[in-house]
């Protein structure tokens, strides 16, 4: 695959470093099945994180540091298996791991972990009509902070012009859109923020599908989408 838009290096290095959010690392992980330039990016930042923990580990510490290291872990444990009993867990891609196929014909595991068990491909989601031309699936929650979607839209259609009020990834799974930045297709992602406003537009004779995952609502710069907006939860 010929892929040109990549994840920005912050967000690489909070996925290696376990720091983002789970819409977001579902994107980055399932990019990375058919991205070897990320997974090797990915796996130098948890080398590096790995030398800087063994470098800490090193330094003395004060009698009393053991105890208090010793009581953060035990809480954040206890945190983490609260968390672990309200979503599904989300399997991370082991770096050199990548998928058959080419175009993301197939789907990647940690897309497939989080769809319908009776959906085996793209054909088989039960997808929803959000506009005209424009379908969308909402995957199984995993948290509570934002959305993660797959969405169709069909040849030359476009989504309404919108910014963003927060942090917002699309991964290309199939077909290809152009938008303000550029032409984004199979295996490519758009990691934006709040700063960058644009409207996509699926440019060829095949439908576009995609990825998107969000930690805040999309800001429509139009009337008719923002009437719509809350009873499509986008």
């Amino acid at each position: 695959m010929n892929i040109k838009h990549h994840p920005t290096d912050q967000t690489l290095m909070e996925y290696a470093s376990g720091s983002l959010s789970q819409a977001m690392e579902l994107l980055v992980a399932t990019h990375m099945t058919v991205c070897p330039h990320c997974r090797d990016k990915v796996s130098g930042y948890e080398t590096m994180g790995g030398a800087a923990l063994e470098t800490t580990n090193s330094m003395s510490m004060a009698d009393h540091s053991l105890d208090h290291v010793m009581a953060m872990l035990e809480l954040e444990t206890a945190n983490e298996n609260i968390v672990a009993q309200e979503r599904p867990s989300l399997r991370r891609v082991a770096v050199g791991e990548s998928i058959t196929g080419s175009a993301m014909s197939a789907l990647p595991r940690p897309l497939a972990d989080l769809l319908p068990d009776d959906v085996m491909s793209l054909d088989d989601i039960p997808w929803k009509s959000l506009a005209p031309g424009v379908k969308h699936f909402q995957l199984k929650s995993i948290e509570s902070k934002g959305t993660v979607r797959l969405m169709k839209i069909a040849p030359g259609v476009s989504i309404p012009d919108h910014g963003h009020h927060g942090h917002e990834m699309t991964l290309l799974i199939k077909g290809s859109y152009i938008d303000e930045i550029g032409r984004f297709r199979a295996g490519d992602v758009a990691d934006l923020d709040d700063d960058v406003d644009h409207q996509p537009i699926a440019d060829t004779a095949e439908e576009c599908i995609c990825l998107i995952a969000t930690d805040a609502p999309m800001k429509f710069n139009r009337l008719l989408p923002k009437l719509l907006q809350p009873f499509f939860g986008i």
